[in-house]
């Protein structure tokens, strides 16, 4: 199994739950040119606006529409840098679902299948953190960029997940960066 886990591209600075510039929509638009020789079995993304237009402009290449989970939906960076026993009831609630979905599509490490997630920085730092076994606190410093790619594979030899991709951006050109 693989799991593309993608960061959306680049939003605008205003607003709770903001949409894509058009710098973003450029970058969603290189990264579909990316992903569209790519076959997945599953595609999801959260349930906010950023992310749910980035899929819309993966989606058209593809030819696939995503899953809304809302687990997927953006953590606080504050959150992952306190302790998880001083979490609120909503952080860990929110916490406990984006785990409990990982496991679900996740649980058959061995199955021949390509899923496609399209998140956020954050939460996609969890994910990794999740799959690999690193502290929350310490996965914060992994930058994320806009439309930045991540993969990781199931190695069934080892039984367990390897990181191959991480930040991959190349497929956006450098003036549309902030690298």
């Amino acid at each position: 199994m693989e799991i593309i886990f993608i960061r959306h591209a680049e939003k605008e600075e205003i607003g709770e739950d903001p949409y894509l510039t058009k710098r973003g929509i450029k970058q969603a638009k290189y990264l579909a040119n990316r992903l569209q020789k790519e076959k997945f079995n599953e595609f999801y993304c959260s349930d906010m606006n950023r992310t749910k237009q980035t899929s819309e402009i993966v989606s058209k290449k593809i030819k696939m529409k995503p899953k809304i989970v809302e687990s997927l939906n953006e953590f606080k960076s504050e959150v992952l840098k306190k302790d998880k026993s001083k979490w609120n009831r909503e952080e860990k609630k929110h916490y406990n679902e984006l785990i409990s979905f990982l496991k679900r599509i996740s649980k058959k490490g061995n199955d021949k299948k390509s899923i496609l997630i399209i998140a956020h920085g954050i939460t996609n730092r969890v994910i990794l953190s999740y799959f690999l076994g690193l502290s929350l606190k310490e996965i914060v410093t992994f930058r994320q960029s806009e439309a930045g790619v991540n993969t990781i594979y199931w190695i069934e030899k080892f039984k367990n997940w390897r990181l191959n991709l991480w930040n991959d951006n190349h497929h956006v050109p450098s003036n549309l960066r902030h690298d």
